[in-house]
């Protein structure tokens, strides 16, 4: 039987977790900007990796699971669920 190879990884193609983990911690990070929209205060943070790669989609999914980290325990501290 004839088996597919899979495509070579790339040099500079390190384990996904390493970006997942960079956007987990940009959430907090104290590199994130702050604007203010009339009474309403925007949180801006850069990904650093190139736009519709695997890894600019790694490192959002860990921003994103770290907002919603912070969220649930928000939600527990007012005593929401």
């Amino acid at each position: 039987m004839y088996r597919q190879k899979r495509p070579p990884k790339l040099k500079n193609d390190p384990p996904l977790s390493l970006q997942y983990n960079k956007g987990y911690e940009a959430f907090s990070s104290v590199k994130q900007w702050t604007r203010k929209i009339d009474t309403a205060t925007i949180i801006v943070t850069a990904c650093p990796f190139k736009e519709h790669t695997m890894q600019a989609r790694e490192w959002q999914r860990g921003y994103n699971k770290a907002y919603f980290d912070n969220l649930e325990k928000l939600h527990e501290a007012n005593g929401r669920h």
